[in-house]
């Protein structure tokens, strides 16, 4: 019996550790994907205030503040130290 409750504590440690690492990889993803939205948006010349619609998701600016919702409903902010 107590070989049994050692193999489950082994799974269920194996599942939270696998769960955690697909969580982080995703936000990693998500992450990266609004830097590219953002990259885009620069490169044509988003003004203040004014929303671009991507595939993946929308950019909108405001200042040196981008602010980025991607298609999975997660809205992610960038800040930038100067306009390019």
């Amino acid at each position: 019996m107590l070989i049994i409750l050692i193999i489950a504590l082994i799974f269920g440690a194996q599942m939270y550790y696998y769960y955690v690492r697909s969580t982080s990889l995703k936000k990693t993803i998500d992450y990266k994907s609004a830097e590219i939205l953002v990259n885009l948006a620069k490169t044509n010349n988003l003004g203040n205030n004014d929303v671009m619609i991507y595939s993946k998701g929308e950019v909108e600016k405001n200042s040196n503040v981008y602010s980025v919702k991607l298609k999975g409903g997660q809205i992610i902010t960038i800040m930038t130290t100067k306009d390019n």
